[in-house]
């Protein structure tokens, strides 16, 4: 069956049915396993670990590799990648003659939303895919909240760096959603390193920093990174620590558990409001 991608800007020639699948991206591999899928899923790369059941799946890439010999071995149906930094990967396995699907990076809640549509309709789990869409509007109508004033969110990734999300995220979006305002919101670029005056000019009211992995000593470490970057104001403002890999996924959970932090924590400020 031939399905349109707007990645490529191209139909993909899918098989069916689909008995062997690659996912070489964390959103896609949550999501096929929402669809139930999972059973189908005979490799990952080594960051999809969402749900539980996708660890003893076995490994074979990153971002930016995988393992070739393995392919060649198993014979994957179709391959799911992303775009970005899988953007040349996905061209050369193109080229070797696999059946290649990349999903579009998530710029919005929406988009997340919109990739679990697509997803359902590559592997024809289209009944599975409605369903498990609409349950996730109706989760996401729990956590909306309009507020005039809205509390100043900066937002920290460490990513080997400060990194920091711009207007054309799934996290921005959230903030605003649940009723915050990501001090970013109007800068064009999705990921960006901002520099210490202007996060200090832009006065942010409560400050999220998100580790790669949550370890006991991760919120003395990033108060001792503000203080050496000239940020020693920000340590006067309350300081919200996620999980790791938390809010930068952008699976389905992002929406059930990323957006439900966002709108709890930042409860407190509303109730000053």
């Amino acid at each position: 069956m031939k399905i349109y991608n707007e990645v490529l800007d191209e139909y993909v020639e899918v098989p069916r049915p689909i008995k062997k699948i690659v996912s070489l991206d964390p959103a896609t591999t949550e999501t096929l396993f929402m669809l139930g899928m999972g059973d189908k899923i005979i490799a990952t790369d080594a960051f999809s670990y969402r749900p539980a059941e996708a660890k003893k799946i076995p490994k074979i890439g990153s971002y930016t590799h995988v393992n070739i010999e393995f392919l060649e071995k198993n014979k994957p149906d179709i391959i799911f990648s992303t775009t970005g930094a899988q953007k040349d990967l996905t061209k050369k396995l193109i080229n070797m003659g696999y059946v290649v699907y990349p999903i579009g990076v998530a710029t919005s809640i929406s988009r997340i939303l919109n990739n679990i549509i697509i997803i359902a309709n590559v592997i024809g789990s289209l009944e599975e895919g409605r369903i498990f869409y609409s349950s996730l509007i109706n989760a996401l109508s729990l956590f909306l909240r309009k507020s005039e004033k809205r509390p100043k969110v900066y937002l920290e990734f460490d990513l080997g760096g400060p990194i920091t999300a711009g207007f054309p995220t799934h996290v921005s979006d959230a903030i605003y959603h649940v009723g915050g305002k990501n001090i970013f919101d109007n800068v064009e670029d999705a990921y960006f390193t901002p520099s210490p005056n202007d996060i200090i000019s832009r006065e942010p009211d409560v400050i999220i920093y998100e580790p790669k992995l949550y370890k006991d000593y991760e919120v003395k470490r990033f108060k001792k990174s503000l203080e050496e970057r000239g940020l020693s104001a920000l340590l006067n403002k309350p300081i919200l620590v996620t999980k790791g890999d938390f809010l930068a996924h952008q699976g389905p959970s992002f929406i059930t558990e990323g957006v439900k932090w966002l709108f709890d924590s930042l409860e407190p400020f509303f109730a000053k409001y």
